[in-house]
């Protein structure tokens, strides 16, 4: 394939139509499926099957896709890299007008930025901010965020990364699951449930909690891959099985239908806040990092999160 092709390949793996990826891409429909299938014939595979109304990728297509992933992130990288080079060009010359960027996942957008914001001065929208909620590490590294906010990060040589907290992880599940009556669960307990969790080979979460099983002799077996905590709680709320999330995220549970149990075997992870090093940051920024490094008064948890 060439770029333009693994392009086109990629973006239809990640979107699952070929009206979404005509959309993504700036073309037609009909030049999505007439390429695809040029490509099909030129490979001789089948990377795609008709489903209904959509495109289900084939096993060849999965492992073209694992293979061509850092392609993909290069991809991403440069764009976002265009993108902060073309904003910073058109940006006022005085810096004070520029707005802190923060790149953050969604538990800590929800359950510590939101909050913290307001103590910065950023009640009732008094100062400018930009919040980017993808992939911290690659913001911060392409330039398009000045921090990053993240959980369990490795330590990295292109950061200067500081610990803001330790979070504890727990175990989600419908409140008429056999395990929701016990006050805590551990590994164990959990191991042999249908587990909606993370791909520790991109998650530094799905990461420390492999470790954790193994830790145990036990076989870290997903019945679900999932991206972030919230996505797993509609998708344990919907379908059942056993959830891992972090405390932020159980905290601001809404849903009566789900109860959080801490998992008494399991390490905490860092929330982590980090930015380019040996890059002098403005002073909006640093005030900013202080007021996020400053501890917070204990607060109540979710009418859901049960502990001790």
């Amino acid at each position: 394939m060439n770029l333009r092709e693994l392009e086109l390949f990629g973006t239809l793996m990640r979107v699952g139509t070929t009206i979404e990826t005509a959309a993504v891409l700036g073309i037609s429909q009909p030049g999505v499926s007439a390429q695809i299938k040029r490509i099909e014939a030129r490979l001789r595979l089948t990377l795609f099957q008709r489903v209904g109304n959509r495109l289900e990728p084939t096993a060849e297509a999965h492992a073209l896709f694992a293979q061509a992933a850092p392609i993909f992130t290069t991809q991403a990288e440069i764009r976002s890299r265009i993108e902060g080079l073309a904003s910073a060009a058109r940006a006022p010359v005085t810096i004070s007008a520029t707005p802190v960027t923060i790149s953050a996942t969604p538990a800590i957008v929800e359950g510590f930025l939101a909050e913290r914001l307001a103590t910065a001065g950023y009640d009732n929208w008094r100062k400018h901010l930009r919040l980017w909620v993808t992939e911290p590490e690659t913001d911060v590294r392409s330039g398009r965020a000045d921090i990053g906010l993240q959980m369990a990060v490795p330590a990295k040589a292109d950061f200067h990364a500081e610990t803001l907290m330790e979070v504890a992880l727990g175990a989600v599940m419908r409140r008429d699951h056999p395990l929701a009556s016990k006050d805590r669960l551990s590994i164990t307990d959990i191991a042999a449930e249908p587990l909606v969790s993370y791909d520790p080979a991109w998650s530094p979460m799905g990461a420390v909690i492999q470790q954790a099983f193994r830790a145990k002799g036990l076989k870290y077996n997903l019945s679900c891959e999932a991206p972030f905590c919230s996505t797993v709680c509609h998708l344990v709320e919907a379908c059942g099985g056993v959830g891992v999330i972090d405390a932020l995220t159980a905290g601001r549970l809404t849903s009566p239908a789900l109860v959080w149990k801490p998992l008494g075997n399991v390490p905490t992870v860092p929330l982590i806040v980090f930015h380019r090093r040996k890059e002098p940051l403005r002073s909006a920024v640093l005030s900013l990092l202080t007021l996020l490094k400053t501890p917070a008064a204990p607060k109540g948890k979710g009418r859901n999160a049960q502990s001790e």
